[in-house]
């Protein structure tokens, strides 16, 4: 009995004495890697994954937004990681393209208020088909410059214009046709042409 105790205490001091089984290099890696949230810069541009310079050193990751983002160098970003996976949940300061797209039709409503968009470079719209439907519709500009190949106005009451100078070229034919025609100047009024007819 007395032998049996004495082996069992031996056994038992050893097990304490022993030192702890060691971990492998992948688990000390992953204790290693904390949690990280916070902003974090652009480096470098790799296809869907971006180089960061965060406070812990550079990181690869993945862009995670919920609409379409191209990153370019020097934005700010709100970068998340778990273990060695980054990733890109928002935007802080960027210049990049943010682009929606949807699979069917866009529908934006403001039932009691209005809609404003607002472009530093410009507003540029391209469709096959635009159409604008208003009980009112003011255009506001500096300066205007169309071009168009065929335009058809069709106004069912009055046109008016308020015009500082007016010049009008046409290279082809000018034909003016209406129930009676009224024009007044104050000074002269000049007709040049190779035949006059009146009449």
């Amino acid at each position: 009995m007395a032998e049996q105790f004495a082996n069992s205490h031996l056994a038992v001091h050893e097990l304490l004495v022993q030192p702890a089984p060691k971990a492998d290099s992948a688990e000390l890696s992953l204790q290693s890697e904390q949690p990280f949230l916070g902003p974090a810069q652009v480096v470098a541009i790799a296809g869907s994954t971006v180089q960061l310079e965060t406070s812990t050193g550079t990181r690869t990751a993945t862009m995670a937004l919920a609409q379409a983002y191209s990153a370019v160098v020097g934005d700010t970003v709100l970068a998340i990681s778990r273990g060695e996976d980054w990733y890109v949940i928002g935007v802080i300061a960027g210049r990049g393209t943010t682009t929606f797209t949807a699979p069917g039709d866009i529908e934006f409503h403001a039932p009691c208020g209005r809609i404003e968009m607002l472009a530093k470079e410009g507003v540029f719209l391209k469709s096959d088909l635009v159409e604008i439907v208003a009980t009112k519709l003011e255009l506001t500009a500096r300066h205007v410059f169309e071009r168009f190949n065929d335009v058809t106005q069709w106004i069912t009451e009055t046109l008016h214009r308020r015009i500082g100078r007016m010049h009008t070229k046409v290279e082809g034919d000018y034909d003016l046709k209406a129930g009676r025609i009224t024009e007044l100047a104050d000074e002269d009024v000049t007709i040049d042409g190779k035949t006059i007819h009146l009449g």
